[in-house]
């Protein structure tokens, strides 16, 4: 029983391939979309307007070679210029010929759209910014320790002067980095826009990611200043606390000179209660959490 119902099973498979066969090599008519390629542009020009980037083909061809454009053959429909500058209007259909892929294995039945206008100009070149283009989201307990960097943060375009005058920047791809919790160096595309060509296709985004800890500095000294000769400006207490929060490696490089407390003399004589909160200065990717105390007291004397 068991070798009968192989036999029927290869039997049923010999047949699909069989029927399969047979039936790719008869004749069908399909749409394709195809994009518009130029050729043979002079030296230092470029396409600055075209009316058309892609078009439908209507070919007639057989089943086999159907099947291998469908299942990837880059395909393009080339527009020669003829090294010559300048606007032009031409018929798609003039362009069949030129087409080796077309004129071999198939019969264009319909070209739409029929007409292309296009327009040959000199090109140019200008260096524009590169804007990042991410979504960051961190792992709890952890946070950027580094400026986000990118690198080339500017890339010089080339292209018609048309385009090149509305373009002032640039963006990479769009990246998402979730659940964050290892320093990032990741080489992105760059998005391009039709008609332009970069000397760079790609860029490179890093940062530094730490485990986010928070650590209290004790007795920083509160610095004034603006102080006339003639005055003094005396803080109650003279030395505060400070809890910082930051990526773990940072912090562990702080010591209190790290930190800038201070008062300005002037500020100080705009308060009429004889309290003032202090400016505080702290290092890059760090934010303060508390301060003990919060305001100081201070006494201003005459000389």
């Amino acid at each position: 029983m068991k070798k009968k119902i192989i036999t029927i099973s290869l039997i049923a498979v010999f047949s699909i391939i069989l029927w399969a066969s047979v039936s790719m090599t008869d004749v069908y008519v399909t749409t394709i979309r195809v994009p518009v390629n130029f050729t043979d542009l002079p030296r230092n020009y470029s396409i600055g307007y075209s009316s058309v980037n892609e078009i439908y083909l209507q070919v007639k061809g057989r089943g086999w070679e159907l099947a291998k454009l469908s299942l990837g053959r880059d395909a393009r429909f080339n527009v020669s210029v003829h090294r010559r500058i300048g606007k032009r209007k031409n018929d798609l259909k003039d362009f069949i010929e030129a087409n080796a892929w077309l004129t071999s294995s198939f019969q264009v039945l319909e070209i739409a759209p029929s007409i292309i206008e296009f327009d040959v100009e000199r090109t140019g070149s200008k260096h524009v910014k590169l804007i990042k283009n991410f979504k960051m989201e961190f792992k709890p307990g952890y946070g950027p320790a580094s400026e986000i960097k990118i690198n080339p943060e500017f890339v010089e375009i080339f292209g018609p002067a048309n385009l090149l005058q509305n373009i002032d920047s640039l963006k990479t791809e769009y990246r998402e980095f979730l659940n964050v919790s290892e320093n990032v160096k990741i080489d992105i595309p760059i998005e391009t826009p039709d008609g332009i060509s970069l000397t760079n296709q790609t860029s490179t985004i890093e940062f530094e990611v730490q485990k986010i800890v928070d650590k209290t500095f004790e007795e920083i000294p509160v610095e004034t200043f603006n102080v006339p000769a003639a005055k003094e400006l005396i803080l109650y207490p003279g030395k505060i606390n400070i809890v910082l929060r930051g990526g773990i490696d940072i912090l562990g490089r702080l010591t209190n000179d790290s930190i800038k407390p201070s008062v300005d003399f002037w500020n100080a004589l705009r308060e009429e209660n004889g309290i003032i909160e202090p400016t505080i200065i702290i290092p890059r990717f760090t934010t303060i959490i508390d301060t003990v105390p919060k305001k100081l007291e201070y006494i201003i004397k005459q000389h």
